[in-house]
């Protein structure tokens, strides 16, 4: 039963939310079609999933924070996908989310650590191969992720997870040259939001 009322309660603010950003930007490109609907489901299943897993009943304190993450990464998915923009302010509550429960739960200072100086390779090396909406998406799951005792290994290990989903994907669909590189950029965010799934 919780978990089927966390699952709607996801499902009502992805879908408020797309339709906001539906009346917000005119330009919005956004459609509903069976892939957005699949993404919508799987992301309110695997919110409601976790929180309930990772929680329980007995720390409902921390079932916000979890469906925070799960609506941000399943609206944006379907942003990225659909129109190929990562709308900023999706990343305000997704962020502050994530700062509550690191800050609420324990860490240890390698974790600490280890989340600094992947913010810092993010900003400084990886943010030439993609966009800043994809860079803000690795840092909100990092905020999760170290939340629950992950280290600099864990967020590297997310990112790799990651490029290898879209390089398997893209070479399977024949779109990678000879030098490893994409031959027509593709959205990346669902895949950063697809593989956080294993180390949460």
């Amino acid at each position: 039963m919780l978990f089927w009322r966390l699952f709607g309660l996801q499902m009502i603010l992805a879908l408020a939310i797309l339709k906001l950003i539906t009346l917000l930007d005119q330009n919005h490109g956004l459609k509903a079609d069976v892939t957005a609907s699949g993404i919508l489901v799987a992301g309110a299943g695997l919110g409601a999933g976790y929180a309930v897993r990772l929680c329980g009943p007995q720390r409902p304190a921390l079932w916000p924070g979890y469906l925070t993450l799960a609506v941000y990464l399943t609206v944006c998915a379907i942003t990225d996908l659909q129109t190929c923009k990562v709308y900023d302010i999706l990343q305000i509550p997704a962020a502050a989310a994530g700062t509550i429960l690191c800050l609420c739960q324990v860490s240890t200072p390698e974790a600490g650590r280890g989340l600094v100086i992947f913010a810092l390779l993010q900003y400084l090396l990886f943010r030439r191969f993609y966009g800043e909406g994809d860079v803000m998406a690795f840092l909100i799951c990092s905020l999760y992720l170290v939340s629950r005792g992950g280290d600099l290994r864990t967020l590297l290990m997310h990112m790799a997870l990651a490029f290898t989903l879209l390089g398997a994907v893209q070479m399977f669909r024949h779109n990678i040259n000879r030098k490893g590189n994409l031959k027509v950029p593709v959205p990346f965010l669902p895949y950063i939001a697809g593989s956080i799934v294993w180390f949460l």
